[in-house]
C-alpha cells in the first residue's frame, strides 16, 4: 500500500493541465437564491431518508441532473434553510448518514478512515467487481488509495490541517447518488462529526478528483467552519485542480465563470461558485507563492473575519492590497485562451477565452452595457485601431458602485505586452481619457465595480468615444538641419490638446530601430490653439553621415504619438592634422527652446 500511495500522490502533482474543449456548451447556472426555500409544496415531500441525498439535491434545484458534481454547497445551504415540512425531510435525507444495508467496512492503513459501502451489489454493478480477489471491491481500493492520496497532498506538501477529526475517525459513505452528483460532505454539527458522502457509481478516472474534493471540503472547513459558500466551494475546487490538473472536470463551470465577469467574485450560483477557482488560482500564481491562498484561510480562522478582509490583509503583507489584486485578475482573465500571451495564467492556453465584445472603431459611438457589474466584478469591450491620426476620446460616465476602469493598448511593432492606462472618474462619476489612436493596433477597456459586497451596489456604465483629428498635436512643420557641428530639429504645432512632453527619437536608417536622444522629457505646452515651436540640438551626430529623426508627443495620461520621419546631415569634417576628440551630449538648444 506505501508503493501504492506513494506512485498516486506524484501523479496528483505532477499531472499536466489537460485542455478544456474549444466548443463551448450550453451551461445553465442554478443560483441559490432563486431556489423555493419558503415556497415548497408538500407534495415535494420526499418521504425523507427513504429517498437518496442525490434524489434531494436534484429535486430542491428542480433539475433532474445538476450542473455540478459537487452537492456540498446545496448540503449546506439545507443546513440553514431546512425550515418547512418539505425542506426539513430533504434535509434529513442530506444530512443524515446512509443507511447500507448489508454494510461493510473498510479502514485506512491508519485506522484513521473508515470506507463504509453496501455489501451487496448496487445498480451500477462496481462494488461487485474485485479483479485482484483481495476481498475489497476494486472500487474500494481506489477509494482507499485516493484518500491516502489526498490526505498526503493536502497535509504533507501544501500545509492544510487534516481533514480527519482530531482524535477522531472520519466515516466515507460510497451510495448510489446519481443526478450527476459525484459526492458531498456534511460538516461537523450539534456535535456531530462530519462525513463524506462518495458516488458508488463513481468511474475509475474520477475517484481522484471526487475523492480529494470533499477531503479538501474538509481541511478548509476544518480551518473556518463558517465560510461563505463560494469561497469554501472556489477553494476545494482550486485544490482539487492544483491536485488533479484535471481542468476538464472544471470545464462548464471556468466558462461560465469567464463568461459572466460582471456577476463579481462573491456568488451563489453552484456553477459559478466552482468556476470561481480562478480567484484562488489567480492569488496563488500571482504572487508566486502557493501558500497564499492557505494564508487567507488562516487569517480568517485567526481573525474571525470574512474572506475578502483576510485576502487584503494577507496581500498588504506583500505590499499589495485587494483593490489591486482585483484590478489585475480582472485582465488576467481576458489573457486566455487564444488570447493567452504566456504572461498570465500559466495554464492560460487551455483556458475559455472571456467575451470581448467589439465597439467601434466607428466615431462617434455609444455602448450601454445591458448588464449592471456587481461589487467586484468586470467587463470588457475591444476597439479596433483605424491607423487614423489623431485621439480617440473616451468618456466613461456610471452610476452607483465603486467605479474604476481600464484600458489595455496594444501598439503597432511595439511590445508585446500591452500599455496600461488608468481612467480617473470625477465625484460625479464621470471619467475622460484621450488615446492617440495612429499607432495603436487595439485597445481593451476593463470598467469595474471595486465596491465590496454589502458595502457598494452595482455599477452601471455608458461609453462615449468620439475623435479629434488634431490631438494630441497638430504638426505643422519638422525639420532637421545641419548647425555647425551639431543637427538642429525644429518643429512647430498648430495646436496641442493635453500634451505634457515631447521625446526626441534618432535612428540611422529611415525604418529604425530608433533609440530616444533625450534623458529628460521635452516639456509641452500643453493645451494651446496656437502656433508652438520647439528646437532641439542633436551634439551626437557624426559628420558625413545622414540621420533619421522621429519626436513622441506624449499626453498627461502618460500615452504616446509619434511624428513622420525626417532626416539631416553633417558635412563630413576637412582633414585635421591633430584632431581633437570632443564628447558632448544631446540637449534642447541653450536658448528659444519654444517659442
Amino acid at each position: 500500500m506505501r508503493a501504492i500511495r506513494s506512485t498516486i500522490l506524484v501523479a496528483l502533482v505532477l499531472v499536466p493541465l489537460a485542455p478544456l474543449a474549444a466548443t463551448p456548451a450550453d451551461d445553465h447556472d442554478i443560483f441559490l437564491s432563486t431556489l423555493p426555500w419558503k415556497g415548497l409544496e408538500p407534495s415535494q415531500d420526499l418521504g425523507g431518508a427513504a429517498h437518496g441525498a442525490g434524489e434531494a439535491l436534484a429535486a430542491l434545484a428542480g433539475v433532474e441532473t445538476l450542473p455540478v458534481a459537487c452537492g456540498t454547497p446545496l448540503a449546506r445551504s439545507l443546513a440553514i434553510h431546512g425550515t418547512s415540512a418539505p425542506l426539513e425531510a430533504m434535509r434529513l435525507a442530506v444530512a443524515h448518514r446512509p443507511a447500507l444495508d448489508p454494510e461493510r467496512v473498510v479502514l485506512t492503513p491508519d485506522g484513521t478512515i473508515a470506507v463504509r459501502f453496501p455489501g451487496a451489489p448496487g445498480s451500477t454493478g462496481l462494488l461487485s467487481a474485485d479483479r485482484d480477489r483481495n476481498g475489497t471491491p476494486d472500487l474500494v481500493d481506489r477509494v482507499l488509495e485516493a484518500l491516502a492520496a489526498s490526505r498526503s497532498f493536502l497535509v504533507t506538501r501544501l500545509g492544510y490541517p487534516t481533514p480527519v477529526p482530531d482524535g477522531g475517525r472520519l466515516d466515507v459513505y460510497l451510495a448510489e447518488l446519481g443526478h450527476g452528483l459525484e459526492g458531498y460532505t456534511v460538516p461537523e454539527g450539534q456535535g456531530s462529526p462530519p462525513f463524506v458522502v462518495l458516488d458508488a457509481g463513481l468511474l475509475s478516472d474520477r475517484v481522484m478528483p471526487a475523492t480529494i474534493h470533499q477531503m479538501a471540503h474538509l481541511s478548509l472547513l476544518s480551518l473556518s467552519a463558517r465560510a461563505p459558500l463560494w469561497w469554501d466551494e472556489a477553494g476545494a475546487a482550486f485544490l482539487s485542480l492544483t491536485a488533479s490538473g484535471d481542468l476538464q472536470a472544471h470545464e462548464a463551470a471556468i466558462r461560465v465563470r469567464a463568461q459572466a465577469g460582471d456577476r463579481g467574485l462573491v456568488t451563489d450560483g453552484l456553477l459559478s461558485m466552482e468556476g470561481t477557482l480562478l480567484w484562488p488560482l489567480f492569488l496563488s500564481e500571482s504572487t508566486g507563492d502557493p501558500g497564499t491562498v492557505r494564508a487567507i484561510w488562516e487569517e480568517m480562522a485567526t481573525q474571525g473575519i470574512d474572506p475578502l478582509a483576510a485576502t487584503d490583509q494577507v496581500l498588504r503583507h506583500r505590499g499589495r492590497s485587494l483593490a489591486q489584486a482585483h484590478r489585475e485578475f480582472s485582465a488576467w482573465n481576458l489573457f486566455t485562451g487564444e488570447r493567452d500571451d504566456g504572461q498570465h495564467y500559466a495554464s492560460g492556453r487551455s483556458l475559455p477565452a472571456a467575451p470581448l465584445a467589439t465597439m467601434g472603431p466607428e466615431t462617434p459611438f455609444r455602448v450601454d452595457p445591458a448588464e449592471s457589474i456587481e461589487p467586484l466584478g468586470a467587463a470588457a469591450y475591444r476597439v479596433p485601431g483605424d491607423g487614423r491620426r489623431g485621439s480617440l476620446d473616451l468618456e466613461i460616465t456610471v452610476e452607483g458602485g465603486r467605479p474604476a476602469a481600464d484600458l489595455l493598448i496594444f501598439y503597432h511593432g511595439g511590445p508585446a505586452q500591452p500599455v496600461l492606462a488608468g481612467v480617473t472618474f470625477d465625484p460625479s462619476g464621470i471619467g475622460r481619457i484621450s488615446l492617440p489612436s495612429a499607432d495603436v493596433r487595439e485597445t481593451w477597456v476593463i470598467l469595474r465595480n471595486d465596491a465590496l459586497p454589502g458595502t457598494g451596489g452595482e455599477a452601471r456604465f455608458a461609453v462615449r468615444g468620439s475623435s479629434d483629428p488634431y490631438a494630441p498635436y497638430d504638426l505643422a512643420s519638422f525639420t532637421a538641419s545641419a548647425s555647425a557641428t551639431s543637427i538642429l530639429l525644429d518643429w512647430t504645432t498648430a495646436s496641442e490638446k493635453d500634451l505634457a512632453a515631447w521625446n526626441v527619437y534618432r535612428a540611422e536608417t529611415p525604418a529604425g530601430p530608433f533609440t530616444r536622444l533625450n534623458t529628460v522629457a521635452v516639456p509641452a505646452a500643453g493645451d494651446s490653439a496656437g502656433d508652438t515651436g520647439y528646437i532641439f540640438l542633436d551634439d551626437f551626430a557624426r559628420g558625413g553621415r545622414r540621420y533619421y529623426y522621429q519626436i513622441e508627443g506624449i499626453t498627461r495620461s502618460g500615452l504616446p504619438q509619434r511624428s513622420h520621419v525626417v532626416s539631416g546631415r553633417i558635412p563630413a569634417a576637412p582633414a585635421s592634422p591633430s584632431p581633437v576628440p570632443a564628447s558632448r551630449s544631446g540637449r534642447p538648444a541653450p536658448a528659444g527652446s519654444s517659442r
